[in-house]
């Protein structure tokens, strides 16, 4: 039987990928945070990190991509995220702890007049999420994003990872 927390992982993969960003918003708790770290053992509230945003900064960002004409995202990109070796512990009977990678691939269709564009870009990495159950619905707490290329210079993240 598949743990709820696995479909949590996936359906997240899915959301993002299918542009339902105010979906994807749902899925996190209202303390949550989401952390994509250029030092994995640093603490965010002190040192830099690439991302390091709470709730209200996560609600900012969906704002901004869906009803905002951004330049950094039109065209907007379109995204394929594979999810593997999922591995998920039970805390207690509301709380678990899933371990997986990621790879994120993201393409922004364009022409000669946009640098950058059309243009593959890879995103691999290791995720951490903490999930509590709330009623019958499993929801994202904390969820850390370790990018394999997180300490070189990575231009143009105007997307959700």
């Amino acid at each position: 039987m598949t743990h709820p927390v696995q479909k949590l992982i996936l359906r997240e993969a899915r959301l993002l990928d299918e542009n339902r960003l105010d979906d994807w918003l749902a899925l996190y708790l209202e303390d949550a945070s989401y952390w994509v770290p250029i030092d994995e053992n640093a603490d965010p509230l002190k040192e830099s990190s690439i991302i390091y945003d709470n709730h209200s900064r996560l609600a900012m960002r969906v704002e901004q991509i869906m009803r905002q004409n951004r330049v950094a995202q039109n065209p907007g990109s379109h995204t394929l995220r594979m999810v593997s070796n999922i591995d998920i512990e039970d805390v207690d009977a509301a709380t678990a702890t899933a371990t997986f990678a990621l790879l994120l691939t993201e393409v922004r269709s364009g022409d000669w007049r946009q640098q950058g564009l059309g243009e593959m870009r890879l995103f691999p990495g290791h995720c951490k999420v903490v999930c509590k159950k709330v009623g019958d619905d499993w929801k994202i707490q904390h969820k850390t994003i370790v990018l394999l290329n997180r300490k070189q210079p990575i231009v143009g993240l105007s997307f959700i990872l």
